[in-house]
């Protein structure tokens, strides 16, 4: 397992970082791995963007749907 040193770190953030890891019952190593793992699982925007671009826009009557919708709604319930 690699060791991490992240230098010049703002003494406001560490403490914030050993709160929120004491509030979690987790070391603060510990926490900040859970931190970054949660961080790197979602795609970047760039990456994200460029799926929603290349995806196919799908074929949608707004207007009856709108139309099924409000023939659903029942203003009394």
């Amino acid at each position: 397992m690699s060791t991490l040193q992240v230098r010049n770190l703002p003494d406001d953030l560490h403490a914030r970082l050993g709160e929120r890891a004491r509030r979690v019952g987790l070391s603060m190593s510990e926490y900040v791995t859970r931190v970054l793992r949660a961080d790197l699982e979602r795609p970047l925007f760039e990456d994200w963007a460029a799926s929603v671009r290349s995806t196919r826009p799908r074929d949608i009557d707004v207007a009856s749907t709108l139309d099924a919708v409000r023939d659903e709604y029942d203003p009394t319930e």
